[in-house]
């Protein structure tokens, strides 16, 4: 299953169970993602409204997709329009969405504009930003948001977790890089908190369990390998 199509069971599942955020950021630096991106956000709109993740082949309703303007930039009144389009009441969809093409875009004064919409936003509303990099946005607006990683073509669908050789542990612990080997499996992981949920929070429940009680460190780099190996294993159905 290619990574497209895992993002899309993972958001047909938020939308069925109700646990669709308000606000997401897309991003992700291959330039065959770009369109990509895009075409999923639209699909998920799609989605909402009709109840079919594709490109959508007519203009939706209850989505609005904003551009920069000639000279490259979305300003304030871009905002204000975003705020009226998403304070109306859906009709033909569960949400209204947003789509901000190129968040790179925004004036700082759109940016803040945005994120007081963002941090109070419509309970009808869906708003997604798409970016080429993590911090496209202002770091208090970037917090806000759900992100979500789309890893370029070259990449493995699997996160890159450490060999479970018995070397490779070796190596971690006798060059004291504990802390550098979690804080990458943490970066990792958070580049897409949906797929990765459960590997995320495996890592952080290990990591403090390793610093309150001093845990053997050998072992627990192993017993948390062996996890990561278990979960990545067919399940046979």
């Amino acid at each position: 299953m290619s990574t497209y199509k895992e993002f899309q069971e993972d958001f047909k599942g938020l939308v069925e169970n109700d646990k669709l955020s308000h606000a997401y950021l897309f991003f992700g630096e291959d330039s065959e993602k770009r369109r990509e991106k895009f075409i999923f956000a639209k699909s998920l709109a799609n989605f909402l409204e009709n109840g079919v993740f594709e490109e959508p082949v007519k203009l939706l309703r209850e989505s609005l997709v904003i551009s920069p303007d000639e000279k490259g930039t979305t300003g304030i009144d871009s905002v204000r329009a975003m705020r009226y389009f998403l304070c109306q009441k859906p009709v033909d969809s569960i949400r209204r969405t947003l789509i901000i093409e190129e968040a790179r875009s925004l004036t700082t004064e759109a940016q803040n504009a945005a994120l007081k919409i963002v941090e109070e936003p419509p309970s009808a509303a869906l708003i997604i930003f798409i970016a080429d990099v993590e911090d496209s946005l202002s770091p208090v607006l970037t917090s806000r948001l759900q992100k979500i990683y789309f890893s370029s073509s070259a990449a493995e669908e699997k996160p890159p977790i450490m060999s479970d050789s018995r070397e490779s542990i070796e190596e971690v612990i006798d060059n004291d890089k504990v802390d550098d080997f979690f804080k990458a499996l943490i970066v990792d992981f958070r580049k897409n908190k949906i797929k990765n949920s459960r590997l995320l929070k495996d890592t952080l429940n290990r990591l403090v369990l390793m610093k309150q009680f001093n845990l053997n460190k050998r072992l627990q780099l192993r017993a948390l390998i062996e996890g990561f190996a278990q979960k990545s294993e067919p399940s046979g159905e």
